[in-house]
């Protein structure tokens, strides 16, 4: 049976992977949630979205200003969701500003980033 030959039960699916996504996708989500990778990559994004909170005594944050502090934006933008469906964290618009650093230079402002609070 080939790739597009496959029928997938989209309800019982991974949450990581997408409708239109290849079989491998599917796959690989159901293997960081069996292996545990995904529970403890969200458990480091909420420790710096703690430690950000308590930083700037402020409860909003984008996931640039989570990578501005070390960890990854890529690892932030994938865990948010989940975060977010696991009542941990709330999306409260998407028309909030990150500021980010140009190549070492001075930090510029990015706008319509997701604003996410902690809950």
């Amino acid at each position: 049976m080939t790739q597009h030959q496959m029928t997938l039960d989209y309800k019982n699916a991974s949450p990581l992977a997408h409708r239109n996504d290849p079989i491998t996708s599917f796959e690989a989500g159901d293997k960081m949630i069996k292996s545990g990778k995904l529970n403890r990559q969200e458990n480091l994004v909420l420790s710096y979205i703690k430690a950000w909170c308590d930083t700037v005594n402020n409860f909003k944050f984008t996931a640039k200003d989570l990578a501005y502090c070390g960890i990854d934006y890529y690892v932030v933008q994938r865990r948010l969701n989940g975060l977010c469906q696991k009542s941990k964290i709330e999306r409260l618009n998407t028309e909030g500003t990150a500021y980010q650093e140009n190549k070492g230079q001075e930090l510029m402002k990015r706008d319509k980033c997701a604003v996410w609070r902690l809950k």
